[in-house]
């Protein structure tokens, strides 16, 4: 999907990845980030939030929650990290890095309260009273200031994916501002929902969804009837030219995640975007059966957020011969576990086991069994410079230090 404008604007990254992989000096299933144009690309967002008065939280589980990549997007301006469930909480903390918004999309779950509050994020999504006395409840354990949470939203008309509803209806939102505020440990300081935009591929672009004019009346009920609402937290298919859909509409706050890496739909629509493609998946070719070539896959996963489309693969064992020779990928239907995947045409091709094969998708490294490498140095200088590899995580952010 990204593999033409990988080729267009980062061609040091597959040159290193390659180089890299042959030396043995990088492993198969790897998804690489570089830290170069990940810091690039954080700061186009973050001044660009800026200009519209926008806050940001980092979306970190599409790079598998990588640590070396929410530290370089943090300190090139982003926000603290937002935590969709509580291994993205775990992960902020194992590290050290600041956790803003956590709840969203998944509540945190019975018994994980109390290590939620103790990250001691600025916000907590609630979707319900019981979810709200829960975090109240361990505010109080701690014996700290109430915790602020947002009030996840919904009107008639508002678009979700599946398994993504819930909350509290926006017609009755002052109710249920009242009913969560009067439980102890916890104030309401906002409202969001998810998704606040979504790519219009029939005319290739960004475009608001109802749910952020649902998301911005709710917020204006309830400052008219007195609460003070802080985050209008405005989340779905954020990147620098599209802030300004949900600032102009009266949104407080924006997630960037793709766009860290240059892997929004945006980024399929417009040769112009601002950020560039960081990210690959690395992996190599396993085994060979007449014209099919089998790659490890394990961490093979795309977000076909625009729909199905035809994915292809550089192979080979240098990058010149690589970036000459695309094969044409076919992938596991979905619900089956990916063990391979195979690219065709293989005899054609001169595709052998060991060939590097390098990929670039819409990624969500945190549901898969891939992981993660950042590297930085790619671009010092004219003629680039020499690769800097960090520590290789799992999904969760623990350090694997095996060759598995």
């Amino acid at each position: 999907m990204f593999l033409d404008r990988l080729l267009a604007h980062n061609r040091p990254l597959i040159d290193a990845v390659v180089s890299a992989h042959q030396a043995g000096e990088l492993l198969a299933n790897t998804y690489v980030v570089d830290l170069d144009t990940v810091a690039r690309n954080a700061a186009a967002i973050a001044e660009a939030a800026r200009a519209r008065g926008l806050s940001t939280y980092v979306m970190a589980k599409q790079y598998g929650r990588n640590p070396d990549v929410t530290r370089t997007a943090i300190e090139a301006g982003l926000g603290p990290v937002v935590a969709v469930d509580t291994a993205c909480v775990s992960a902020a903390v194992r590290h050290g890095l600041p956790v803003g918004h956590v709840g969203h999309l998944v509540q945190p779950h019975r018994g994980s309260e109390d290590f939620v509050v103790g990250a001691d994020p600025e916000v907590v999504t609630v979707f319900s009273l019981d979810a709200a006395r829960r975090v109240g409840a361990a505010a109080l354990r701690r014996g700290g200031p109430p915790v602020s949470v947002l009030l996840r939203v919904h009107g008639e008309g508002d678009r979700f994916y599946f398994g993504h509803g819930g909350g509290f209806p926006a017609a009755d939102v002052v109710a249920a501002a009242r009913a969560v505020d009067t439980i102890e440990g916890v104030a309401v300081h906002g409202v969001t929902t998810f998704p606040a935009l979504l790519a219009d591929p029939d005319n290739r672009r960004i475009a608001a969804t109802p749910n952020l004019t649902t998301l911005v009346t709710a917020a204006e009920r309830l400052r008219s009837a007195g609460f003070d609402i802080r985050q209008v937290n405005a989340p779905g298919t954020t990147s620098a030219r599209s802030l300004a859909i949900a600032a102009d509409a009266g949104a407080t706050h924006v997630e960037p995640g793709n766009a860290i890496h240059g892997t929004t739909p945006l980024h399929v629509f417009s040769e112009d975007a601002p950020e560039q493609p960081a990210i690959v998946y690395v992996t190599e070719v396993s085994h060979v059966d007449g014209d099919d070539a089998y790659t490890f896959a394990a961490g093979h996963y795309i977000d076909k957020v625009l729909g199905d489309f035809g994915l292809t693969a550089l192979v080979g064992r240098d990058a010149a011969t690589a970036t000459e020779r695309p094969a044409r990928v076919d992938t596991a239907p979905d619900g089956a576990i990916h063990y391979y995947t195979v690219l065709r045409d293989a005899r054609r091709l001169d595709i052998r086991p060991g060939d590097t094969v390098v990929m670039c998708f819409r990624p969500q490294v945190f549901v898969t069994r891939g992981r993660t490498q950042a590297v930085s140095g790619l671009h010092a200088g004219a003629e680039g410079g020499a690769p800097v590899w960090g520590s290789r995580y799992d999904a969760e952010a623990r350090v694997v230090g095996d060759p598995s």
